[in-house]
């Protein structure tokens, strides 16, 4: 066992000098990413953030970004948020009727229905810059009323 090794199981220890690229970029000592994500890149100035016609296959102009030179002594220049994903586009719709017998029976039936028109709701843009897939939508939104459409039908007798 080595002195300067705290743990018996293992009988070498290494350790590792020299800079790693990428680990931090602005030579600062705090990683450049955007809430422990990707890192956080140049704004290209005068270049749209969105192409003219934005769509799932493109929805980031890639001109308007560009990654940092490694260890420059700054973070990226574009704002945390800059991107604005696609949304969601949601219509929901219940119908009930009651009916009551007498004073003391109510007969309750009806339905509803979360993404009435089936919208697609798409995902999150990747943003990694200099991947295959920046700038593309690859997955839909699949919370809650956000999915895929639902229909429920219920009654229900109260006494």
């Amino acid at each position: 066992m080595s002195k300067d090794c705290p743990c018996p199981a293992f009988g070498a220890r290494s350790v590792a000098v020299g800079k790693n690229p990428g680990a931090d970029p602005a030579g600062t000592n705090f990683i450049n990413t955007a809430n422990g994500g990707d890192l956080r890149t140049d704004r290209i100035p005068g270049v749209p953030i969105y192409p003219a016609n934005k769509s799932i296959n493109q929805w980031v102009n890639p001109a308007a970004f560009a990654l940092p030179a490694d260890n420059i002594g700054r973070f990226g220049t574009s704002a945390v948020g800059a991107v604005v994903g696609p949304g969601t586009q949601v219509v929901s719709l219940s119908i009930y009727r009651s009916f009551r017998y007498k004073e003391r029976l109510t007969f309750r039936i009806g339905a509803s229905a979360a993404n009435l028109f089936n919208h697609p709701n798409y995902g999150v843009p990747d943003l990694g810059v200099g991947n295959a897939a920046f700038s593309t939508i690859r997955s839909l939104q699949s919370a809650e009323d956000s999915g895929p459409r639902a229909i429920q039908f219920g009654s229900r007798l109260t006494f």
